[in-house]
């Protein structure tokens, strides 16, 4: 009688072991599941750092493009030459005493 006492008893062991290890094993699998495809897992982390790198390019180059039309600003506000010549080339104006010369390309089916 007594080892029919140890059996069940040693397969009671084994079977709190295999339950151990069957939780841990599907603890590591969750937790590797969760580290590559879960919503911070390594996948989603390189999509993230992609985005961020795409953005950072976006703003720097949106901050050159601030800085070209804030010195652009200052020189139409401040910059007499650029004034004039912006006046001369867009409204055609001249200063007094200029000489306007006017060149016009002869049509050539009218010869």
């Amino acid at each position: 009688m007594a080892n029919r006492r140890k059996i069940p008893n040693e397969t009671a062991e084994k079977n709190k072991w295999r339950a151990v290890i069957a939780l841990g094993l599907s603890l590591n699998v969750y937790l590797l599941f969760s580290f590559f495809f879960g919503e911070m897992g390594l996948i989603n982390a390189a999509k993230i750092k992609r985005n961020y790198t795409q953005v950072a390019l976006e703003v720097s180059a949106l901050q050159d493009e601030n800085a070209a039309i804030s010195h652009r600003i200052e020189a139409l506000q401040n910059d007499m030459g650029t004034i004039e010549r912006l006046a001369r080339k867009r409204l055609g104006l001249v200063k007094a005493g200029e000489l306007v010369y006017e060149f016009i390309e002869a049509d050539p089916l009218n010869n």
